[in-house]
C-alpha cells in the first residue's frame, strides 16, 4: 500500500468509528428515552382515579355555583310569580269535545 493509500483508509476508518458511536449513542438515548416514558406512562393509571374524583368535584361545585346564580339573579322564581299573576296555574283544567262520532265515522 502507499502512503496515500494508508492516509485515505485511515481516515475512511475514522469516519467509520464516527458513524458507529453516534448511532450506538443514538440508540442508547432512545432506549433511555423509551424506558422513561413507559415508566411515567405506568403511572398514569394510578393517577386516573385521582383526576377522576378531582373532577366529578369540580363539576358538583360548578352545579351549585350555577344554582346559586340563578338563584340570586331570580331566574325562574320571577317567571312564575309573574305567570301566576296573569292567571296561570300549576293544575290544568282539561277541556274534553263531545263523545259523538268522529269525522273519520261518519266519511263513508
Amino acid at each position: 500500500m502507499t502512503r496515500a493509500e494508508k492516509e485515505h483508509h485511515q481516515h475512511v476508518t475514522k469516519k467509520c468509528r464516527a458513524c458507529l458511536v453516534f448511532s450506538l449513542s443514538l440508540v442508547t438515548a432512545l432506549g433511555i428515552a423509551k424506558m422513561v416514558l413507559s415508566n411515567q406512562a405506568s403511572t398514569w393509571g394510578r393517577n386516573f382515579k385521582s383526576v377522576k374524583l378531582e373532577t366529578e368535584n369540580i363539576k358538583k361545585q360548578n352545579l351549585l355555583l350555577k344554582s346559586q346564580i340563578v338563584k340570586n339573579s331570580g331566574g325562574l322564581t320571577k317567571i312564575a310569580e309573574k305567570a301566576l299573576e296573569e292567571g296561570y296555574t300549576d293544575k290544568p283544567n282539561f277541556k274534553y269535545f263531545t263523545s259523538g262520532q268522529s269525522v273519520a265515522q261518519i266519511l263513508p
